[in-house]
């Protein structure tokens, strides 16, 4: 049994996120009971760390029919090739009915010490080489004090944007004023089985959703 937020926006593609901290809630998921279109899972972070339950994860959602997603969760003080390389190391190559590979980036991959003049020019090296090795362009995830603050320039208006935003009227980021969003995250209330998860909406109707993830 699953509880999605009151939704009075009239979406109609909706997804959640899951890692390591929903455990093995992958299991409870049923795509004729549980109204989800995508799941998109965490696969690594920083140069080293894998979560532990994506190599069940991955499979499972496809094999459960949802459109399926992969995450890193970017650290600026790690080298961005060598994020790139953990990255692919474990997710492997992406179907083309895949979510494009998905960067998150919100306060806490702004690590202590870091020169924060290089934040901006070493994600964007990131999102370069993981373009040029997937031949598919990166969504970023992020939130609005995060990207006001640190992604100011006008280069990551070219990717598509995943917004963590619980308010009920969603603002974005300034780069992305003039972009449509493509995935909202507004809320944490998505209830499977007693466990929370984010719950997420896509900027469209099933065709969209589809050529988005054809086309992207």
């Amino acid at each position: 049994m699953s509880t999605a937020p009151t939704i009075a926006d009239n979406f109609t593609v909706f997804g959640i996120d899951i890692s390591k901290y929903q455990g093995n809630e992958i299991n409870s998921l049923n795509k004729q009971t549980d109204n989800l279109t995508f799941i998109i899972c965490k696969a690594t972070e920083g140069i080293t760390y894998n979560d532990p339950d994506f190599k069940t994860n991955w499979p499972a959602i496809q094999a459960k029919g949802f459109v399926r997603g992969a995450y890193h969760f970017y650290h600026c003080d790690d080298d961005p090739a060598k994020q790139v390389a953990n990255y692919l190391g474990v997710v492997g190559q992406l179907s083309k009915t895949d979510f494009p590979p998905i960067v998150d980036f919100e306060e806490t991959s702004i690590d202590p010490g870091i020169d924060k003049t290089t934040i901006q020019p070493n994600l964007l090296q990131f999102l370069t080489l993981l373009e040029q090795k997937t031949g598919r362009k990166p969504l970023i995830y992020t939130d609005n004090n995060t990207a006001n603050a640190y992604l100011t320039d006008p280069a990551f208006a070219a990717y598509k944007l995943w917004i963590a935003d619980y308010n009920a009227t969603l603002t974005l980021p300034n780069v992305w004023k003039s972009q449509p969003w493509t995935l909202w995250q507004k809320s944490a209330s998505y209830t499977l089985d007693n466990q929370s998860n984010d719950f997420d909406v896509f900027n469209g109707d099933e065709p969209a959703f589809t050529k988005f993830i054809q086309s992207s």
